[in-house]
C-alpha cells in the first residue's frame, strides 16, 4: 500500500504583522547595518526561525491590511521599527533586492497567486505546510491541541468539489471573506468549508475542533495578509528555494546514483516543499532511476546491470536519508522504496493497476503500474479509462 508522508514542514512559521515597511526599517537601521543583515541572510539561505504566532499577533491588534498600517505616533513607529528590525536581523529575514524574506521568485509567485489566508484566533500558528505551487497547496494551523487545515486548488475544480462534498451532508451556506462559503458536516465534530474562487483558485478548510461553535470561531478568524507576512509565517521545516541545492546534495550523501542520474533536475524544481517532502522527491528520483535501469537490463539480457540495480536498491536499507525519514515517520515513505527493493530482489515488479479514480457516475480510470505509482515514477505511470458500470479491476 502506498504510504504518504506528513502534510509537510514548510517555509518558516508565519512571522507576520510587520506594521513598518522595509523602507522604514532601512532608514532607521542605516545602510551599513542593513547590508550586514542582508549578507548574513543570503549566506545562511535563511528563513525566519522564531516567528510570532499568527493568532497572538492579530489578537494584539496588529491586523494586516492591504497596505502596511500607518502608526499614529511617530515615537511609537520608531520604537516598533527598532524592535522589528532587531527581530528581522536576528532571523535573517532580509534579502538583497527587496523587502521579501529570503525566498526565490518561485516562492514569491506562489504567495502572490494564492489568497494568503491566516488563522488569526489567539494561540494559533502555522505548524506545517505541504507542497505548494501557484494553483495548489496546503497549510496546517495548530494551537497546541487542535489542528485546522487549509488547501487551495484550481478554481476550475470548485464545482466538482461542491458536488462531491454535497454527498457528505446537506451543505450549509454562509458568507466568508466576501464570498459564498459552503460547509459540510463529516460527523464527530469535523467540518469542511469551501470558499468560492478567489482569483484563479478556491480554498477548502477542514478541522475537528470540538464542536460546531469552536469550528466557526476559527473559521471566521481567517484573514487575508500580504505576501511578506504570509511567507514569513511558514514553519522553519520548509526548505527555501535558495537552500534547495545544498539540501539535495546533503540528502544524496551515501546513496548510489543510477546511470545517467542528474541531481540538478531536483535542485531546479520550483515547487516549495518541506524537508520530508523534498526527501521523498530525492529518494523517489534515485529509486525510479534504479528500477528503470533494472527494466532495461532485463529487456536486453544484461545480467551485470540487472545485478547492479538489485544491489543498489538493496542498499536502500542503509541510505541515511531513508533512515532519517523513517525516524520521523514510522512506516512512512521509506517503506515504498524498501518494498520496491524486495520486488527487484525477487525478480518481479508489480505491473498491475494498483489504484483507480472513480467519478460520481461510475466512470473513471485506473492507474498503474503499481510499482510506478508507489514510487511516483511519473514517466512510467499510465491511466486507462473505464466506462460507468465497468469494474476497474486490477488487470494489466
Amino acid at each position: 500500500m502506498k504510504r504518504r508522508g506528513p502534510a509537510a514542514d514548510p517555509l518558516a512559521t508565519m512571522r507576520e504583522a510587520n506594521p513598518v515597511d522595509a523602507a522604514a526599517l532601512r532608514a532607521e537601521l542605516g545602510e551599513e547595518e542593513t547590508g550586514r543583515a542582508m549578507t548574513r541572510s543570503i549566506d545562511a539561505a535563511a528563513v525566519p526561525r522564531d516567528p510570532v504566532p499568527a493568532g497572538d499577533a492579530f489578537a494584539a491588534g496588529l491586523e494586516p491590511r492591504s497596505r502596511p498600517r500607518r502608526l499614529r505616533s511617530v515615537a511609537l513607529a520608531a520604537a516598533l521599527t527598532v524592535l522589528i528590525a532587531a527581530a528581522l536581523l536576528a532571523s535573517g529575514a532580509f534579502s538583497g533586492g527587496g523587502a521579501h524574506p529570503t525566498y526565490a521568485a518561485a516562492a514569491i509567485e506562489v504567495a502572490e497567486a494564492n489568497p494568503r489566508l491566516l488563522v488569526t484566533a489567539p494561540g494559533w500558528r502555522v505548524t506545517d505546510a505541504g507542497e505548494f505551487e501557484r494553483a495548489s497547496g496546503e497549510t496546517t494551523f495548530g494551537d497546541g491541541r487542535r489542528t485546522f487545515s487549509l488547501n487551495w486548488y484550481p478554481a476550475r475544480l470548485y464545482r466538482s468539489y461542491l458536488r462531491d462534498r454535497a454527498q457528505v451532508s446537506p451543505p450549509q451556506h454562509s458568507r466568508l471573506l466576501g464570498r459564498t462559503a459552503t460547509t459540510v458536516d463529516y460527523g464527530r465534530g469535523e467540518y469542511a468549508t469551501m470558499i468560492a474562487p478567489i482569483g484563479a483558485v478556491f480554498v477548502e478548510v477542514r478541522g475537528r475542533l470540538g464542536g460546531h461553535a469552536a469550528y466557526e470561531q476559527v473559521l471566521h478568524s481567517l484573514r487575508a495578509v500580504e505576501v511578506d507576512t504570509w511567507l514569513a509565517a511558514m514553519p522553519a521545516s520548509v526548505v527555501s528555494p535558495g537552500a534547495r541545492p545544498q539540501t539535495v546534495a546533503a540528502m544524496l550523501r551515501g546513496i548510489p546514483y543510477p546511470p545517467r542520474f542528474d541531481p540538478s533536475r531536483i535542485e531546479n524544481e520550483t515547487a516549495v516543499l518541506n524537508h520530508y517532502q523534498l526527501g521523498v522527491r530525492v529518494a523517489d528520483a534515485v529509486a525510479c532511476g534504479w528500477v528503470e535501469s533494472w527494466l532495461a537490463a532485463q529487456a536486453s539480457g544484461d545480467a551485470v546491470a540487472a545485478r547492479a540495480a538489485v544491489d543498489a536498491m538493496a542498499s536502500s536499507h542503509h541510505w541515511p536519508l531513508l533512515l532519517r525519514m523513517e525516524r520521523e515517520v514510522k512506516m512512512g515513505w521509506s517503506t515504498n522504496i524498501w518494498h520496491a527493493a524486495a520486488e527487484l530482489r525477487r525478480g518481479h515488479l508489480d505491473q498491475g493497476f494498483g489504484e483507480a479514480l472513480v467519478r460520481p457516475d461510475g466512470s473513471g480510470y485506473k492507474i498503474g503500474p503499481a510499482w510506478a505509482t508507489e514510487l511516483q515514477c511519473t514517466a512510467r505511470i499510465r491511466r486507462v479509462p473505464f466506462a460507468a458500470g465497468e469494474a476497474p479491476g486490477a488487470g494489466r
